[in-house]
């Protein structure tokens, strides 16, 4: 059986280390990160092989670690189940839940807070994973 708070430790890390990734992308280049929603709905097979990505990685997560048991575990196995959620929803009802995430204003205006909100995220949880 594998040690719970390392599974724990790596999920956090990892994950923590894409939202810093992704969060200082939008700070950097928040005026095209607004424009990803429109792209990634015309395009069909992209949508279908982020849906696929999503669910398995998804999947995966919630396998491995579905533990509630401290503040780190609990957001990583939330981060699993949103994926795995995520990634039903693009393969079964793309348009429709793309329809209703393209109603949240993407300026570049509001991609700001969303940036820093991911890498304080990223920050805490990398820092949850190493210390």
């Amino acid at each position: 059986m594998p040690d719970t708070f390392a599974t724990t430790q790596t999920f956090a890390l990892f994950i923590g280390l894409y939202m810093l990734a992704g969060g200082t992308g939008i700070l950097v280049d928040h005026k095209n990160y607004a424009g990803v929603i429109e792209e990634f709905r015309s395009s069909i097979a992209v949508t279908y092989l982020a849906g696929v990505i999503t669910f398995v990685l998804g999947a995966v997560i919630v396998a491995i670690h579905n533990l509630w048991t401290s503040p780190a575990a609990i957001l990583v196995s939330l981060v699993g189940w949103a994926a795995l959620v995520e990634g039903i929803l693009l393969l079964a009802f793309r348009r429709p839940f793309l329809d209703l995430v393209s109603r949240f204003p993407m300026s570049a205006r509001t991609m700001y807070p969303f940036g820093i909100l991911a890498m304080a995220v990223g920050v805490w949880l990398v820092y949850s994973a190493v210390a």
